[in-house]
């Protein structure tokens, strides 16, 4: 009984002892101090309340303890450098693992637009992986549809979805490699560059 008691003891006054340390760091950044253990001491003596079971913390106990001192080390880290992204140099397990969710559904969504843009292609602008002259002549006689046409792959190109295979010359789709112009169809949308 009583080591639960002293357990729920220390796990109340390590919380409260924390909150009091993040409330000096805010402090003292906030007025643009240095951060250092006497300093965040002095601080978390001034702004300590009573009614909240709160006592300031010595530069000692600060030091002897490392989760104290990781706090002051990260909210130092953060005034040196405002601008690096401090969760992802010094993200949890967690963090990572939800980073990682967020970059596969975003990557299946790259998928399914993808798949769309080919259905889409193939269906408005036939089937232009064979190569039929007579239909990629009529195409670059109409100035629209080639202005169109050269604005729509621009934008493939800038959101990465396709590429120009060296080999061959043909407009592939980057993740999947299928084939959306043949070399012909493609030079004559943009005018043999």
């Amino acid at each position: 009984m009583k080591q639960c008691n002293f357990k729920l003891f220390k796990d109340k006054q390590q919380k409260t002892n924390t909150s009091l340390i993040q409330k000096a760091i805010k402090y003292l950044q906030n007025s643009n101090a240095s951060l250092s253990n006497n300093k965040i001491s002095e601080t978390t003596f001034l702004l300590a309340e009573s009614t909240l079971g709160e006592r300031g913390i010595t530069p000692s106990a600060i030091s002897k303890n490392k989760f104290y001192k990781s706090l002051i080390t990260q909210a130092k880290y953060e005034k040196l450098s405002p601008k690096s992204n401090l969760s992802t140099k010094l993200g949890t397990d967690g963090d990572v693992r939800m980073e990682l969710f967020q970059v596969k559904i975003q990557s299946e969504k790259l998928k399914q637009e993808n798949m769309i843009l080919k259905e889409l292609l193939l269906k408005y602008g036939g089937d232009l992986t064979q190569n039929n002259i007579s239909k990629e002549k009529e195409m670059g006689n109409s100035p629209l549809i080639q202005n169109t046409a050269k604005g729509l792959i621009q934008r493939l190109f800038e959101l990465g979805i396709v590429e120009q295979n060296i080999d061959t010359g043909n407009l592939v789709l980057a993740q999947f490699g299928d084939i959306l112009l043949n070399a012909a169809a493609y030079n004559l949308i943009l005018g043999d560059l």
